[in-house]
């Protein structure tokens, strides 16, 4: 998805909350606002999507002004405790529900409220009520019947992760297909997207683990290493969990997948059509 004019305000929030936090001074912050404004009207004049310029804004610029490589380190780890505290209840809303698996979608789904990039005041304690609430949420039926039978069908699977936290909750739908399945994370440290190191530590260690080798807040057909995309594009079927893959892939990627997130943003809803914060199924290049 290319960067829209509706994506203007959430930009320029950021680059002045960056620019803000990394400059002492107002001329250092104006210098950095310039250069993130620079580089925003590069990536957007190229057709560029919004997880693209943030591996511009977050990943290279943000380092070179502070030298933090993963400046939100603390929030990561709280939010893979709060998955971690929560898989045991959520394992046994699955278990106890009429439909496992489709419980395990919504759950999944759910968990993508996790997401620092959209919500940067999140509180932990209120995804918390929203990942539990996730049950008795309309979804489409037919969609997470459709993505059972195509898990359970394909000879190998992709899962692209998304946020720290949501990850452990993502291990209700990856471990019954565990012998089939590759998990994918970013390369580098952006927002609180998951790195190897944030997967070893919510407990994914069953499956291959891969990553893009870069900070986009997706996936980069350019950026990303040739053996994350070889791995990507020979698998059977694809997941791809949060908006910032949806973003990246949808209008590039032509293999079967399914995207699972909420829908968290007025772009997204108005595309969709949908309404806000709503669970999002969305099956592309089936055949």
């Amino acid at each position: 998805m290319k960067i829209d004019f509706k994506c203007y305000d959430c930009i320029f929030k950021l680059i002045l909350e960056l620019s803000e936090q990394l400059g002492s001074d107002g001329e250092t912050r104006k210098r950095l606002a310039n250069a993130m404004l620079e580089k925003f009207v590069e990536v957007s004049a190229r057709g560029g999507s919004p997880p693209e310029l943030l591996a511009h804004l977050w990943g290279e610029i943000r380092f070179e002004a502070s030298g933090c490589a993963d400046p939100m380190r603390e929030i990561k780890r709280n939010s893979t405790e709060l998955g971690l505290r929560l898989l045991p209840r959520l394992r046994e809303a699955v278990r106890d529900s009429d439909d496992p698996f489709a419980a395990a979608v919504r759950l999944a789904a759910a968990g993508n409220i996790i997401d620092y990039g959209i919500f940067r005041d999140l509180d932990l304690a209120r995804a918390e009520e929203s990942i539990l609430a996730v049950l008795d949420e309309p979804y489409d039926r037919a969609a997470a019947a459709e993505l059972q039978r195509r898990m359970d069908e394909a000879d190998s699977i992709f899962y692209m992760l998304d946020n720290c936290g949501e990850a452990v909750i993502d291990r209700l739908l990856m471990e019954p297909c565990r012998e089939k399945l590759t998990v994918g994370v970013r390369g580098k440290p952006v927002l609180n997207d998951v790195t190897p190191e944030d997967a070893a530590a919510s407990g994914i260690d069953f499956a291959p683990v891969v990553d893009t080798g870069d900070a986009t807040a997706g996936v980069s057909f350019t950026r990303s290493k040739p053996e994350f995309l070889e791995k990507l594009e020979s698998a059977s079927l694809v997941i791809a969990k949060g908006q910032g893959n949806f973003e990246s892939m949808e209008h590039l990627f032509r293999k079967p997948v399914f995207y699972l997130f909420r829908a968290k943003c007025s772009v997204i809803t108005t595309l969709l059509g949908c309404p806000a914060n709503s669970i999002q199924i969305i099956p592309r290049n089936l055949s």
